[in-house]
C-alpha cells in the first residue's frame, strides 16, 4: 500500500486530474440550448446527455422517441436525444417520419390524409405551426385539457378545472382585466418570461384571499395563497392555433380519438422496455445511444413482422 506519503500524493494526483479536465471542458465546451429554458447543464463525462425525470429520481441519459403506426404498431420513425424535453424535437421527428413515409410508399406527400397524434409534452404554438406549415393534420392537447373533461369530474384525484385567460373580460379602455368574481386584475408592465415576452396582469391579494372562486384561480403553495396573475406572451403567429387545438380537444369526437394513441404507442414502449427487458441504453455520446435506440426498436418491428410473414410466405 505504500506509506502515508505516497497515498497522499496519489491522492493530490487524481484531484489535479479531474481539475485539468474540468478546466479543459468549461474552456473548449459550447453553452448547451434546452429549448425555451435557454441554457442547460452540462455533463463532464457525456456532454451531449441531459438530466432525465424518470419515475424515482432524475437520472443522466438519453430520451428514446419514436413514432409507431396505428394498424400494426410497427416503429416507422426513432431517434435517441440528450435532452430532457421532448417538445423541441417535434420538427425533427417529422422530418424523418416523412422522408421514412416517402421510401416505403413512395408517395411524394405520404401524411397528406393520415393523422399524428402526440402527448402533451409536445403541444406548444411552435410545434403546431410547424405542423401546419407541413400541411399535417396532428392533435396534440393541452396540459390541461383533462382538467377541463367532465369524465373525470367525480374521479378520486381529479383536480379542479382552474380558470384560463379565456375566462377573464378584457377592457380595452382602461388596459385591465375583470375576473369571474368581478375583481380588477391590473396591467404591470412589459415582462420577459424564459425566451418570450409579453404583458403581466395583477389582481390584489385582497381581492383574492376571499374570492369564492379561489380554489379554481390561485394556486396554494406551501400554505401561502399568491394572488392571480396573468401572463399574455407576444404572439409571433398571426393565427393562434393553441387556442384552436383547445377548442378541437374539448370536442367528444375528437376525446374519443385522441384517446386511441395510448393504444397505439404505449404499448410499443412497453414491448420494448418489459417484455424485451431493453430498458436502459448502456452507452455514451448521441451517435451511439441513437444506434443502440434504432436496434431496439428494430426488435421489436421484426417480432411484429414475423408472424404476418410467416402467414403470407409459410416460414
Amino acid at each position: 500500500m505504500g506509506d502515508d506519503t505516497e497515498r497522499r500524493q496519489r491522492h493530490i494526483d487524481r484531484i489535479e486530474k479531474k481539475i485539468a479536465k474540468l478546466d479543459t471542458f468549461l474552456k473548449t465546451a459550447e453553452p448547451r440550448l434546452g429549448g425555451s429554458v435557454g441554457e442547460v447543464q452540462s455533463n463532464i463525462t457525456d456532454p451531449e446527455s441531459a438530466r432525465i425525470k424518470s419515475p424515482h429520481r432524475y437520472i443522466q441519459g438519453y430520451n428514446g422517441i419514436a413514432i409507431a403506426d396505428s394498424a400494426h404498431l410497427v416503429i416507422v420513425s426513432a431517434e435517441a436525444f440528450g435532452s430532457g424535453s421532448e417538445s423541441q424535437h417535434f420538427p425533427a421527428m417529422l422530418d424523418s417520419l416523412e422522408e421514412n413515409m416517402q421510401t416505403v410508399t413512395g408517395k411524394e406527400k405520404p401524411l397528406k390524409k393520415a393523422l399524428v397524434t402526440g402527448d402533451t409534452g409536445y403541444f406548444s404554438e411552435n410545434n403546431l405551426q410547424e405542423a401546419k406549415n407541413r400541411n399535417i393534420s396532428v392533435l396534440i392537447p393541452d396540459q390541461q385539457f383533462r382538467r377541463r373533461d367532465p369524465y373525470f369530474d367525480n374521479r378520486k384525484g381529479h383536480t379542479v378545472n382552474r380558470f384560463t385567460a379565456q375566462d377573464f373580460a378584457y377592457n380595452k379602455k382602461n388596459n385591465t382585466f375583470l375576473c369571474p368574481n368581478k375583481k380588477t386584475l391590473v396591467h404591470k408592465g412589459f415582462i420577459k418570461l424564459n425566451r418570450n415576452s409579453g404583458d403581466k396582469y395583477q389582481a390584489s391579494p385582497a381581492d383574492c384571499k376571499n374570492c369564492r372562486f379561489l380554489s379554481r384561480c390561485v394556486a396554494s403553495r406551501g400554505g401561502k395563497t399568491h394572488m392571480r396573475t396573468l401572463y399574455l406572451p407576444v404572439s409571433k403567429y398571426a393565427e393562434n392555433l393553441s387556442d384552436k387545438m383547445r377548442k378541437k380537444i374539448d370536442d367528444p369526437a375528437y376525446r374519443e380519438l385522441y384517446s386511441r394513441r395510448m393504444q397505439i404507442i404505449e404499448p410499443v414502449f412497453a414491448d420494448i422496455t418489459y417484455c424485451k427487458d431493453m430498458n436502459r441504453f448502456s452507452l455514451r455520446s448521441k451517435i451511439k445511444v441513437n444506434i443502440q435506440w434504432l436496434l431496439f426498436c428494430m426488435v421489436h418491428n421484426i417480432a411484429k413482422c414475423r408472424q404476418p410473414l410467416a402467414l403470407r410466405y409459410g416460414v
